[in-house]
């Protein structure tokens, strides 16, 4: 088994001490279940990190996603607005066109139905 030696301020080795009394242990075995525990958390953040980066790209992606259907629902809306918009002269022309043909219809009736005196011509 690999040994590590540590050079350790006296306060910090008093206070291991008192732990590994406390705790009934020797103090290399307070330092390795701070190190196994140190580690336990490290490997624990590591793997939270790695979730919460996997979230925000799935996020992104589904945020492209929805950003390519809105432009792709954009431009077919950009269309239809094109084309209504044409059909909505096409038939404004033929509306005006009919009101036209109505007038003179209306115009041609009103010739005819006025009343003309007979005119008596001589030989």
């Amino acid at each position: 088994m690999p040994t590590v030696h540590l050079s350790l301020p006296e306060g910090v080795y008093s206070e291991l001490k008192e732990y590994a009394s406390e705790m009934g242990i020797q103090i290399t075995d307070l330092i390795k279940m701070f190190i196994r525990e140190g580690l336990q958390k490290m490997r624990e953040e590591r793997l939270e990190r790695m979730r919460r980066q996997r979230e925000q790209q799935q996020a992104t992606e589904v945020l492209v996603q929805v950003l390519q259907k809105l432009d792709e629902l954009q431009r077919r809306m950009d269309e239809y607005q094109a084309f209504v918009e044409g059909e909505l002269y096409r038939l404004n022309q033929s509306l005006s066109s009919l009101k036209k043909r109505v007038s003179r219809l209306e115009d041609t009736v009103e010739e005819r139905l006025i009343p003309v005196e007979p005119e008596l011509v001589s030989p």
